[in-house]
Protein backbone atom coordinates (compact mmCIF):
# COMPACT_ATOMS: atom_id res chain seq x y z
CA UNK A 1 0.00 0.00 0.00
CA UNK A 2 1.40 3.35 -0.98
CA UNK A 3 1.26 6.40 1.26
CA UNK A 4 -1.08 9.24 0.22
CA UNK A 5 0.48 12.09 -1.77
CA UNK A 6 0.07 14.64 1.04
CA UNK A 7 1.90 12.41 3.50
CA UNK A 8 4.88 11.99 1.19
CA UNK A 9 5.17 15.75 0.69
CA UNK A 10 5.63 16.39 4.42
CA UNK A 11 9.18 16.92 5.66
CA UNK A 12 10.79 13.73 6.97
CA UNK A 13 11.00 15.09 10.53
CA UNK A 14 7.27 15.90 10.62
CA UNK A 15 6.45 12.41 9.31
CA UNK A 16 8.75 10.91 11.96
CA UNK A 17 7.06 12.84 14.78
CA UNK A 18 3.50 12.20 13.58
CA UNK A 19 4.00 8.49 13.00
CA UNK A 20 5.54 7.94 16.43
CA UNK A 21 2.89 10.10 18.11
CA UNK A 22 0.23 7.93 16.43
CA UNK A 23 1.93 4.84 17.83
CA UNK A 24 1.78 6.40 21.29
CA UNK A 25 -1.92 7.20 20.93
CA UNK A 26 -2.55 3.62 19.77
CA UNK A 27 -0.82 2.30 22.88
CA UNK A 28 -2.93 4.75 24.87
CA UNK A 29 -6.12 3.33 23.35
CA UNK A 30 -5.07 -0.18 24.36
CA UNK A 31 -4.13 0.94 27.89
CA UNK A 32 -7.38 2.90 28.36
CA UNK A 33 -9.48 -0.02 27.12
CA UNK A 34 -7.61 -2.43 29.41
CA UNK A 35 -8.12 -0.07 32.36
CA UNK A 36 -11.86 0.31 31.76
CA UNK A 37 -12.36 -3.42 31.18
CA UNK A 38 -10.26 -4.45 34.19
CA UNK A 39 -12.26 -2.03 36.37
CA UNK A 40 -9.76 -1.87 39.26
CA UNK A 41 -11.62 -0.88 42.39
CA UNK A 42 -14.62 0.17 40.32
CA UNK A 43 -12.67 3.02 38.67
CA UNK A 44 -13.59 1.90 35.15
CA UNK A 45 -17.29 1.99 35.97
CA UNK A 46 -16.95 5.38 37.58
CA UNK A 47 -15.21 6.72 34.45
CA UNK A 48 -17.92 5.40 32.15
CA UNK A 49 -20.83 6.60 34.28
CA UNK A 50 -19.42 9.89 35.59
CA UNK A 51 -21.98 12.67 35.09
CA UNK A 52 -23.90 10.41 32.71
CA UNK A 53 -21.45 10.61 29.80
CA UNK A 54 -18.18 9.09 28.55
CA UNK A 55 -16.01 12.25 28.34
CA UNK A 56 -13.77 11.23 31.27
CA UNK A 57 -12.67 8.17 29.27
CA UNK A 58 -11.80 10.38 26.29
CA UNK A 59 -9.83 12.74 28.53
CA UNK A 60 -7.95 9.78 30.05
CA UNK A 61 -7.19 8.45 26.56
CA UNK A 62 -5.99 11.87 25.37
CA UNK A 63 -3.63 12.51 28.27
CA UNK A 64 -2.30 8.95 28.23
CA UNK A 65 -1.78 9.47 24.49
CA UNK A 66 0.26 12.60 25.14
CA UNK A 67 2.36 10.71 27.68
CA UNK A 68 2.89 7.56 25.61
CA UNK A 69 3.37 9.55 22.40
CA UNK A 70 6.04 11.69 24.00
CA UNK A 71 7.80 8.63 25.39
CA UNK A 72 7.62 6.93 21.99
CA UNK A 73 9.05 9.98 20.20
CA UNK A 74 11.83 10.28 22.78
CA UNK A 75 12.76 6.61 22.56
CA UNK A 76 12.69 6.63 18.75
CA UNK A 77 14.83 9.78 18.66
CA UNK A 78 17.43 8.28 20.97
CA UNK A 79 17.55 5.11 18.89
CA UNK A 80 18.43 7.18 15.81
CA UNK A 81 21.93 7.88 17.08
CA UNK A 82 24.73 6.00 15.41
CA UNK A 83 27.97 5.07 17.05
CA UNK A 84 30.91 6.87 15.53
CA UNK A 85 33.11 4.53 13.61
CA UNK A 86 36.46 4.05 15.30
CA UNK A 87 39.47 4.42 13.05
CA UNK A 88 41.44 1.23 12.50
CA UNK A 89 44.86 1.12 14.06
CA UNK A 90 47.77 -0.46 12.29
CA UNK A 91 48.30 -3.82 13.92
CA UNK A 92 44.65 -4.08 15.00
CA UNK A 93 45.26 -3.55 18.72
CA UNK A 94 42.82 -1.91 21.11
CA UNK A 95 45.50 -0.22 23.18
CA UNK A 96 45.37 3.46 23.99
CA UNK A 97 47.82 5.58 21.99
CA UNK A 98 51.16 6.17 23.66
CA UNK A 99 51.72 9.59 25.17
CA UNK A 100 54.38 11.47 23.26
CA UNK A 101 55.94 14.59 24.76
CA UNK A 102 55.69 17.69 22.58
CA UNK A 103 58.46 20.30 22.91
CA UNK A 104 57.24 23.86 23.52
CA UNK A 105 58.85 26.93 21.94
CA UNK A 106 59.73 29.86 24.13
Amino acid sequence: MQAPEGWRRLPILVRFLLSHAAIGFGISAVATTAFVLADPGGAGGILLNAAGHWWPVVVLWFFLGLTFGSAQIGAATMLLAERPEKPRRPGGGNRAPALVPVPLRR
